[in-house]
């Protein structure tokens, strides 16, 4: 893993400031909060840099960037503890037990390369004394799973599952984040799809709306749910998509996401054991392959773990884990 030498600086321009707050709730480390009607960081040590808070800022007035600062070098195995830290934020979450489980029917094969590079020392690694992984898997028709636990200062836990299928499949990816804190879950499940939905009614009506359909109305309802999706996800996301924000004193809704990623997965499952192989050079897959390109582009131009996983990692090693984990 890379050694990254990192400080936080948040500013907040206070002539812009309006004291909505929006900020404070975009928070998904919960340091930030209202001081004179002006936001101010509580805690940089904890900040991902996810840039949540700058997103959602109506009037542009929030900057974070990142500064060299010898006093808060971050690498691997510094044998740091926080005191916060509960022996449940080891190992995979639960979310990721249950759908491994579920994959476990593709015969997945876990590698240790990934294009070339040895991943191994991905497997299972720390982070400020916190237990980490990122793996890569190979199966039938499929270009890879991807799986990655992330733990962030012990206060957050990211779990996330991309399923790809091969470049002669046209199947939608699976994929879901789960982003635990001590008081909420952010999520999103999805059937991402490989062809425009809107262009293509056989695709809508086949990989979309007969499996997904009665999934969808079970769930998009789920008491509590708050949702909360940037706007360039909501372009690539299908019209089934489950995404928001549940507190965690909810168990009912909680007990409703287990239920939802697992269902997704199995009516997924469903879709990849019918799934045939077509040409890859065809005019269809050739649109096919051009929407996974730029589906890729995208989510790497955009996704808010990037920073945080520079920061916690390095560059390089960042590079390599979001290109396993994510389309």
């Amino acid at each position: 893993m890379d050694s990254e030498v990192v400080k936080t600086k948040f500013i907040v321009q206070n002539d812009l400031c309006v004291g909505c707050g929006l900020c404070v709730d975009a928070c998904a480390m919960e340091i930030l909060e209202m001081y004179e009607r002006v936001s101010v960081m509580r805690d940089a040590d904890k900040c991902i840099e996810c840039g949540g808070c700058v997103r959602v800022c109506p009037k542009g007035a929030i900057t974070v960037s990142n500064v060299s600062a010898p006093q808060k070098k971050r690498t691997l195995h510094t044998g740091r503890q926080k005191q916060r830290r509960a022996d449940s934020n080891d190992g995979d979450a639960p979310i990721l037990v249950q759908l491994l489980d579920l994959l476990s029917e593709l015969n997945p094969v876990q590698q240790k390369s990934w294009r070339g590079t040895d991943i191994s020392r991905f497997d299972a690694f720390k982070v400020e004394g916190h237990r980490s992984s990122v793996r890569y898997y190979q199966a039938n028709k499929l270009e890879k799973i991807g799986v990655a636990c992330m733990n962030f200062h012990g206060l957050m836990k990211a779990s996330i599952i991309t399923v790809a299928p091969g470049p002669e499949y046209d199947i939608p990816y699976y994929g879901i984040d789960w982003d635990e804190s001590e008081e909420h879950i952010f999520f999103y499940c999805d059937l991402l799809p490989t062809d425009d939905p809107v262009r293509n009614a056989d695709y809508l009506q086949n990989y979309l709306y007969t499996p997904l359909e009665e999934h969808y109305l079970t769930y998009c309802n789920m008491p509590g749910l708050k949702n909360n999706v940037y706007h360039w996800a909501r372009a690539l996301f299908s019209p089934y998509v489950l995404t928001g924000t549940i507190d965690k004193s909810n168990l009912k809704a909680i007990d409703m996401l287990y239920n939802c990623t697992a269902d997704y997965l199995r009516s997924w499952i469903e879709l990849w054991k019918s799934a045939t192989s077509l040409d890859p050079n065809s005019d269809y897959m050739k649109l096919v392959q051009a929407r996974r390109k730029k589906i890729s582009q995208i989510l790497h131009a955009n996704d808010p773990g990037g920073p945080p996983m520079v920061k916690l990692l390095g560059k390089e090693s960042a590079q390599i884990a979001l290109e396993i984990v994510l389309p």
